[in-house]
């Protein structure tokens, strides 16, 4: 155990090697909450919709990296405007990572508003220190000090999106500020630089499986090679069942179970396998979202 805290230590705080916790994402981003990975998907659907999602990884190891991310948005009835406001925390060992986001996003109609055009700007706040609590050693590090002496600063993602009823092409660029002032020394934990992504709903209205839907995604992560997804998602009887598979080029793969109580209320429960380099020292990630709609 002694070995497995010490790795894991050095994997956080990056004193040897990369870390790994965010070359696995939220996982309901890929299908459940769009607007997690890119601020144009806000407001998409009419009238107000929640979202909650807790991640917990390595629950084996002592400190392991955990993530909440709470939004809500809503979209106009005439379904050109979308507003979202999102919140974002994350401990990793010592390091806690706090972000508060809002939203504007438009969505331009074409073809007789079956298709549509859209996006994005999100723009908040963005924290992160060290807690001495959680410290075992000498906290008289100047390092560490020096640390939590920075300031929050000013952060913002913006997204595009091209989508109709089977298709849906979309880009973002996350943490603006790291992506145009390289120089930005923050390397506390690998995080995304941009995201891609391409999906393709079949859809059989009145049929046991209702919709077939793969998506192929592409991640760039500070600090790590590039991240290709591939996802297949299964609804079954409209949407009483749902079954979600993703590969990531990590060497992980990410499945996900959920079901929607009266068109209002889905949740989603998902277990993600840990990254080739991780798979002898911890076990797993575990995550449950939950979203609720309004209309």
């Amino acid at each position: 155990m002694k070995t497995k805290r010490i790795l894991i230590t050095c994997l956080m705080l990056g004193i040897s090697m990369t870390t790994f916790a965010q070359l696995n994402p939220m996982g309901s981003m890929y299908y459940q909450n769009l607007y997690l990975s890119n601020p144009a998907m806000a407001g998409i659907e009419k009238g107000w919709e929640l979202n909650a999602g807790y991640k917990a990884q390595w629950t084996s190891i002592e400190g392991a990296p955990t993530m909440q991310a709470v939004t809500a948005t809503y979209g106009t009835q005439s379904n050109k405007v979308g507003a979202g406001l999102s919140f974002y925390n994350e401990n990793a060992g010592v390091i806690q990572r706090t972000s508060l986001k809002g939203t504007y996003a438009y969505h331009l109609p074409l073809n007789n508003e079956s298709s549509y055009l859209d996006f994005g700007l999100s723009a908040g706040i963005m924290n992160e220190w060290i807690d001495f609590s959680k410290i075992r050693g000498d906290q008289g590090d100047m390092s560490l000090t020096n640390f939590n002496q920075r300031k929050l600063y000013f952060d913002g993602d913006f997204g595009i999106a091209f989508r109709n009823q089977n298709l849906n092409i979309q880009a973002a660029l996350p943490n603006m500020k790291r992506f145009f002032n390289r120089d930005l020394s923050r390397s506390v934990v690998d995080r995304a630089t941009y995201f891609a992504a391409v999906s393709y709903k079949f859809i059989n209205p009145n049929k046991v499986l209702s919709v077939i839907e793969p998506k192929f995604s592409y991640r760039g992560i500070d600090n790590y090679r590039d991240i290709v997804d591939l996802g297949l998602n299964t609804q079954f009887w409209t949407n009483k069942l749902l079954l979600s598979t993703i590969y990531h080029s990590s060497n992980s793969v990410s499945v996900g179970a959920g079901t929607t109580y009266q068109n209002q209320l889905a949740i989603l429960v998902m277990y993600t396998t840990n990254t080739s380099a991780l798979q002898n020292y911890a076990n797993g990630e575990f995550e449950i979202g939950l979203k609720y709609n309004f209309r």
